[in-house]
């Protein structure tokens, strides 16, 4: 699901060029072309020393970055990483954030306007990847494939024909975008999805963290009894924002599942199983385990809730946790949100909150403009080669050596005290502050880690806790893509889901229920479900025929 991406990875090669790299070393053929800017002044300084018989250093690559995405402040100017890269790496890297909450609007401003930063790093997806491949076809960023055969350990962590169906341009083929953040693939995944519960409260009530969604009733009716009120209001057992429909895979075990033979698709539109999922939200609100505004708060509004500490379960990724958790602990170290175990039905498949993919969360594109000069473009390439080397990945996220962080006995590298201390505030002061990680624009790994895990206590527990809840991803239904019946009728689908899920958790009894959940699969009937799934499995079918020849 399109909004779900950071959750499901369901999105769906790069063309390897080399007879262009002669063109390049001549920009592009232009022998009359002249260098401009940082490259101007870097052949001036050129000239002179060969007249003078010296051999002058190049004035450092300015490069203008912009964020596009999850940050919500660049980092602090001059910070310790932007003079370490100047002073070792000679690139001069200004970052900027677009400080938008919809970087698609943005994206299409840039579009109309033309004023396309010399790099952008865009968040992926359909709708931003489709936005950045209009920014080529109308001649603003440049053509990347020459440069992705040059370093091939650019796309080391990609899949060809994953890159072909989800980054490529569908116009041309060619690649107009560096992928990068390899955060779901296998090899370096973290666990960021999953249920946590009040770790104190279970101490109070004398319970384990539950693992079934008999035992998670049983915790949480546990919960309103023996707790007591907070700052004298009502605790609430469990509260949920939108990633509540994770709980729903108890049942379903995904938002999607293909049978072996890719000729029958259940997803969230024709799964009986919701049925279930239902009956037991309504069996939690009815009960009073449920909080009232779960389907309508706002994020703020979900957050403060669980930082105020009224709020005994819920399912999300690590980070409202870790929030939540510096709260907390500021008021009482014993009070915390602990990962909790996958929550399964018996009998059921183990649920899945993570798969892992090909799918890379971010992309660099680069303005035709900057890369007119092919000197600009050698620097920046060999800058970003460097950048997912195991050296150049360890330093721009730990430091410089010694400075952040030191090696433990088992040769580890591990934060200082007091650098642990800010990062645990979970509020990224330690980053802004030494522009470590933000330089790491590709978000590259290092294999196997050099550190320590990262992130809160809670955190690193949850990599083992969480972990029976990751999958792999469906390779035919991630590669093989959508066609316009899915984009005609999936912004009908989509939006339903949660009408029709409050209907069934107000609802009056079980009965009720039942009725409301049949009726909104009827419904989907009627607004495109069974268009939708027959045209995914004849692109299922098609892919894996393409692929057997």
């Amino acid at each position: 699901m399109k909004k779900q991406a950071k959750l499901i990875a369901t999105l769906m090669s790069v063309s390897m060029i080399g007879a262009s790299l002669a063109a390049c070393a001549k920009d592009n053929g232009n022998t009359n072309s002249k260098p401009t800017g940082t490259a101007a002044a870097s052949a001036t300084s050129s000239a002179a020393a060969s007249a003078s018989g010296a051999t002058a250093k190049e004035e450092p690559l300015k490069v203008n970055v912009m964020i596009m995405h999850t940050f919500d402040n660049a980092p602090q100017a001059n910070n310790r990483m932007h003079q370490w890269l100047l002073e070792n790496k000679n690139i001069d890297i200004q970052l900027t954030a677009a400080n938008t909450k919809t970087p698609a609007d943005r994206m299409n401003t840039m579009l109309a306007s033309g004023d396309i930063p010399d790099v952008v790093s865009i968040l992926t997806d359909d709708i931003n990847n489709a936005i950045a491949n209009k920014w080529a076809e109308a001649g603003y960023i440049a053509d990347l494939d020459p440069w992705l055969a040059k370093y091939p350990d650019l796309l080391k962590y990609t899949d060809p024909d994953f890159n072909k169906v989800t980054y490529a341009s569908k116009k041309d083929g060619k690649m107009y975008m560096i992928p990068g953040n390899p955060a779901a693939n296998k090899d370096v995944m973290q666990m960021v999805i999953g249920p946590m519960i009040r770790e104190d409260w279970l101490k109070q009530v004398g319970m384990s963290p539950p693992k079934t969604t008999d035992e998670l009733y049983a915790v949480l009716k546990a919960f309103k009894e023996k707790i007591p009120d907070v700052d004298g209001k009502p605790i609430i057992p469990a509260s949920f924002d939108n990633f509540r429909q994770l709980l729903m895979y108890s049942w379903t075990q995904n938002w999607f599942n293909l049978s072996a033979d890719n000729k029958t698709l259940t997803w969230w539109f024709n799964n009986p199983h919701i049925e279930d999922y239902m009956v037991f939200m309504n069996k939690l609100y009815k009960d009073g385990l449920l909080d009232r505004e779960t389907i309508t708060q706002q994020p703020a509004q979900y957050q403060a809730k669980l930082s105020s500490g009224r709020v005994g379960f819920t399912l999300n990724t690590n980070g409202p946790m870790d929030t939540a958790n510096g709260a907390l602990k500021a008021e009482d170290p014993a009070k915390r949100f602990i990962p909790n175990p996958p929550i399964q039905v018996p009998g059921l498949p183990m649920p899945v909150y993570q798969e892992s993919s090909f799918t890379m969360a971010q992309a660099l594109t680069v303005s035709k403009k900057f890369a007119e000069n092919t000197r600009n473009m050698e620097r920046l390439m060999e800058f970003l080669n460097w950048s997912v080397s195991n050296e150049g990945a360890t330093i721009l996220s730990t430091g410089p050596e010694g400075e952040f962080y030191v090696k433990n006995a088992d040769g580890l590298l591990e934060p200082k005290p007091e650098v642990k201390a800010q990062q645990d505030k979970a509020d990224r002061s330690f980053e802004t502050s030494s522009g470590v990680f933000y330089y790491n624009l590709l978000n590259a790994p290092v294999i196997p880690r050099p550190t320590v895990m990262p992130g809160t206590d809670e955190f690193q527990m949850a990599q083992t806790i969480w972990l029976p809840a990751v999958g792999e991803q469906n390779v035919p239904f991630n590669f093989s893509g959508t066609g316009p019946v899915w984009d005609k009728h999936w912004p009908n689908l989509w939006p339903e889901i949660s009408k029709w899920e409050a209907k069934a958790i107000f609802a009056d009894s079980e009965a009720e229920v039942r009725k409301i959940t049949k009726d909104m699969l009827e419904n989907f009937k009627k607004i495109g479900e069974p268009e939708v799934t027959a045209e995914k499995l004849k692109l299922i079918a098609d892919y894996v025929q393409k692929n057997q020849q």
